[in-house]
């Protein structure tokens, strides 16, 4: 009967150290859970926290570099009468017409005004005859250049050559 007693005994201290373990275990997962909950949490708020950096750090770029080509239209609108004003389109639409004007190009009549309209229509540029003056009589070559290359900046800038040369101030 001692035999009995004694393995009843320890089958007990060996179920409730068993218990013990497995309270411990349980214990220890909860703790881990509520570190991993709180983690996931923190870098929840982490990752939105760059994300709006981010927003900010590209708003500011993006007013950074409106403010230096305003800055840089300013310079060559004092400078060389360049203007630029869009007529019609842009955004998603297929056409887009875009008014350039100069002055300053004949020194005893600074102030004339000197136009011609661009229209690009889907990725193909093309002049408005009627709408350049004066008339340019190498617009088209300026075009078809413009067309194969896509150098606008170097299209504005012979377009404006060939006004001086109209001008007599070449």
């Amino acid at each position: 009967m001692q035999d009995i007693k004694n393995e009843y005994i320890g089958f007990i201290e060996k179920t409730l150290s068993e218990y013990l373990v497995v309270t411990q275990l349980k214990n220890q997962i909860e703790i881990l859970q509520q570190k991993h909950k709180t983690a996931s949490s923190s870098r929840h708020e982490m990752v939105k926290k760059i994300g709006k950096e981010r927003k900010k750090a590209a708003v500011l770029i993006l007013e950074k570099q409106n403010f230096l080509l305003n800055k840089f239209y300013d310079f060559y609108k004092e400078n060389l009468g360049f203007e630029m004003k869009r007529l019609k389109g842009g955004g998603n639409e297929e056409q887009s017409e875009i008014l350039f004007s100069f002055n300053h190009i004949n020194k005893n009549k600074p102030l004339d005004t000197f136009t011609f309209i661009l229209v690009l229509n889907g990725k193909t540029y093309s002049g408005n005859e009627k709408k350049c003056s004066p008339h340019i009589q190498e617009m088209d070559k300026l075009l078809a250049k413009l067309n194969k290359t896509d150098d606008l900046s170097n299209f504005v800038i012979h377009t404006r050559k060939n006004f001086c040369s109209i001008a007599g101030t070449t």
